[in-house]
């Protein structure tokens, strides 16, 4: 009964006595959650941290595409891991390595600026703005791949605008790509904006307007370009800045009101008179308008040439 018991307890610390190796030696090699790689090849060191020297650089897969990323999960894992005779085994099925690939990326401006000069180049006259439509299409390249951009081919509609580019990156290597690519050109005009927000009631200053680049196709036939008829008028409704402003959006100041008391001025090359009158009509700078002349109460008509001041026209007085 003795040497039963003996065996019994022997067996019994055996079974807790290998996988507790095994798994002091599973402590050693502990999987990365996530991998930034830079080559074309994912690696068992990418993957597990730990590993003997010579097992490192052994590549197990490919690489996601740049600036792409890949899940590896637990069986995958897994599968590899007793391939390579690497000593790790998954304790859940959470387990997972997330693979990303690092890039160069050539954003849509880049895209743009590049078909815009292919476009000066094809005689299309400045300035003009290119359209992509929208497009949030982006370039990713390999870490080692020369960033190259390069307009290979367009194609020019003149009568609409339209073009068709060939985008072509890393010419004349082995990472050479080329993307076409559709878009629009719009001519551009100088307009006045404001650049800032006016409300209904306020006068424009001169340091509130500026010229701007604003696309030909967005401009209404009664947009204003002069800055001088904004500049000193009164904002019929509220404008937001960097919009195109139209002849309607503005009207002269009111520099009299109806029944207001005004200076009235006389001038001749031999003379200068004043006098007080009542505004019988709002008036705006160079506008006529009836005034009664307070000293003869007689009408009379005046041309508006400040606020609350107005001169004489004695050929059109009554």
């Amino acid at each position: 009964m003795m040497m039963r018991n003996t065996l019994s307890a022997l067996a019994l610390a055996l079974l807790f006595l290998l996988p507790g190796n095994l798994q002091a030696q599973e402590m050693d090699i502990l999987l990365r959650p996530q991998a930034h790689i830079e080559g074309a090849y994912v690696t068992l060191g990418d993957l597990f941290s730990g590993l003997p020297v010579e097992q490192e650089d052994i590549a197990v897969a490919h690489a996601p595409q740049p600036g792409q990323q890949a899940v590896l999960d637990y069986r995958w894992l897994a599968g590899i891991a007793q391939r390579y005779k690497v000593a790790w085994r998954p304790r859940t099925t959470a387990d997972q390595t997330i693979v990303i690939r690092d890039s160069q990326t050539i954003g849509m401006d880049e895209i743009s600026d590049a078909i815009h000069g292919a476009l000066s180049e094809n005689g299309i006259p400045a300035p003009f703005a290119v359209d992509m439509g929208g497009e949030t299409f982006r370039i990713e390249l390999p870490v080692n791949a020369p960033v190259q951009l390069e307009i290979t081919g367009i194609n020019i509609n003149r009568r609409t605008g339209r073009f068709i580019a060939d985008v072509t990156t890393g010419r004349g290597t082995a990472q050479q790509r080329t993307y076409r690519m559709s878009g629009r050109y719009f001519p551009l005009e100088q307009v006045p904006v404001l650049v800032d927000s006016v409300q209904r009631g306020d006068i424009v200053r001169p340091d509130q307007v500026e010229m701007r680049d604003v696309r030909s196709d967005r401009l209404q036939a009664n947009v204003l370009r002069d800055p001088a008829d904004v500049i000193g008028k009164e904002v019929r409704r509220s404008v937001n800045p960097g919009e195109p402003l139209l002849n309607r959006d503005f009207t002269a100041p009111i520099l009299v009101k109806r029944g207001a008391i005004v200076t009235i001025r006389l001038e001749t090359p031999n003379m200068s008179l004043t006098a007080r009158g009542k505004a019988l009509e709002n008036g705006s700078a160079g506008d006529v308008i009836r005034v009664v002349n307070l000293q003869s109460n007689k009408t009379i008509q005046v041309e508006v040439t400040a606020e609350n001041d107005v001169r004489a026209i004695p050929a059109m007085s009554q």
